[in-house]
């Protein structure tokens, strides 16, 4: 049976974002990256509305032994100071806030695929989804989600962040008393982290987010990397042209130290194991380098 959904509006400037899990431990990257990508997300949006507002995100609380963590967003240019103590300023943070959401929500909705249709309506675009299921959503928000490739890798990488830690079981959402605004269960991280997923003649080439942990070094540009992915020891060659501009600069790398990435996999049809097996990788984009002696592990208690 198919399904209909709405964009909410929002309308207040805190929100919660809440990592489920029986442990009271969280990587301390999972936990910066994951702010960091929030942030982007919400920095982004507010440029959409090109209000000339600057936005402050404000971390109110960790909760002690938890994963719950309270965001408030603050206007803080000078010309907007007459906003903070009414509905205006109200209206401009929650729009930021609701459109947070609908983007996490859209991106829930489609995967990596593409809508089957997009119609719009007034100042909403009702998308149809490959399954046949339908969201209306705020013109806005698909406008951000379709044509800013620093939401759509905040998104991503996001996601990709929290798939390679198995102790968070689910992200979620929720305004200031805990009322959930949206949930993506841990079933759905790796999924939610692939950029886009095209076949062509038995071959599927995915872009997903990834973060890669350097084995072997090589700053010949025709030459190949040793990453371990997943787990897994993989060979990629690195494409992205600035990132080699950084190597000629003389910044430093090292093994063991963490690449997030946009990772380029070809994968080819094996009829015999009835899935799609990786063939090769590319690295077309980096995004952070995370030196070795910057990871570890957060303690809540």
């Amino acid at each position: 049976m198919n399904t209909l959904k709405r964009q909410q509006d929002f309308l207040d400037s805190n929100f919660k974002i809440k990592f489920d899990g029986e442990k009271h431990q969280i990587d301390a990257n999972v936990l910066i990256n994951s702010l960091l990508h929030i942030s982007a997300i919400i920095e982004e949006t507010n440029k959409y509305f090109d209000t000339d507002k600057k936005i402050e995100i404000k971390i109110n609380a960790l909760d002690k032994g938890s994963f719950l963590i309270h965001i408030e967003l603050i206007e803080t240019a000078v010309e907007s100071l007459k906003h903070l103590f009414n509905a205006g300023y109200v209206g401009h943070v929650g729009s930021i806030i609701g459109t947070l959401v609908g983007l996490v929500q859209l991106k829930q909705f489609l995967k990596e695929k593409k809508p089957k249709s997009a119609e719009k309506d007034g100042n909403t675009i009702k998308i149809v989804n490959e399954k046949g299921n339908v969201f209306i959503i705020k013109d806005s928000t698909f406008n951000i989600y379709n044509n800013s490739p620093i939401v759509q890798d905040a998104l991503s990488q996001g996601f990709e962040t929290l798939a390679n830690d198995p102790s968070i079981s689910a992200f979620e959402i929720t305004d200031k008393n805990e009322k959930t605004l949206t949930r993506i269960d841990r079933d759905e991280f790796q999924s939610m982290a692939i950029k886009s997923d095209e076949i062509l003649n038995g071959e599927r080439v995915i872009v997903e987010a990834a973060t890669l942990h350097i084995v072997r070094l090589s700053f010949e540009g025709n030459l190949k990397w040793d990453f371990y992915f997943k787990g897994n020891k993989i060979s990629a060659k690195i494409v992205d042209r600035k990132f080699q501009e950084l190597i000629d600069k003389g910044i430093s790398f090292a093994k063991g130290d963490g690449l997030e990435v946009s990772l380029q996999i070809t994968q080819r049809w094996d009829d015999s194991a009835n899935t799609y097996v990786n063939k090769s990788y590319q690295v077309i984009k980096i995004a952070r380098h995370i030196p070795r002696n910057e990871q570890g592990k957060l303690d809540l208690n």
